[in-house]
């Protein structure tokens, strides 16, 4: 029985409230389980979302490293001869003229890339930002429940 009528004194009725530990558990596993279902609901939410962000910069990223991987050598070597050709310089200062305009390139692919994963992960950022306002509600709750239980224990 979570509270007993007692007869006072002078006659009047007293109400005695106990605490009921196991019904504020129970509220407090309730609260706690709802608010677990309402995390992973979120996170799955945002890492949909961040997910669907994170397309385009994958295509920039497969386009980058495919430009340095594949066609590096064959547009090294092309461009290095055509500029050797047409201004007749040496084909060492040509090759390396060609090289650094492709790793330029090659950077801005990085780049954009790099900027676009930036930003589906800030999308993540939400889900910490609740688990942390949900981490403090959690521990406010639990320690206004012990100050109050105390504060009852000591009433007595």
């Amino acid at each position: 029985m979570v509270g007993e009528t007692m007869i006072g004194q002078n006659g009047t009725v007293q109400s005695e409230h106990k605490p009921d530990m196991r019904g504020d558990l129970g509220d407090l596993g309730a609260d706690l389980l709802a608010l677990s279902e309402l995390q992973v609901e979120l996170l799955s939410v945002d890492t949909r979302d961040a997910v669907r962000e994170s397309f385009s910069p994958t295509i920039y990223l497969a386009v980058g490293m495919g430009l340095c991987i594949g066609s590096f050598p064959v547009l090294l070597l092309g461009c290095a001869w055509w500029l050797s050709s047409a201004f007749e310089l040496t084909l060492a200062s040509c090759m390396l003229t060609v090289a650094v305009l492709s790793l330029i390139l090659a950077s801005g692919f990085f780049f954009f890339a790099w900027k676009g994963f930036k930003k589906s992960l800030r999308i993540l950022q939400r889900s910490g930002t609740e688990l942390r306002s949900n981490i403090d509600w959690i521990k406010t709750i639990i320690s206004d429940k012990h100050r109050n239980r105390q504060k009852t224990v000591h009433r007595k």
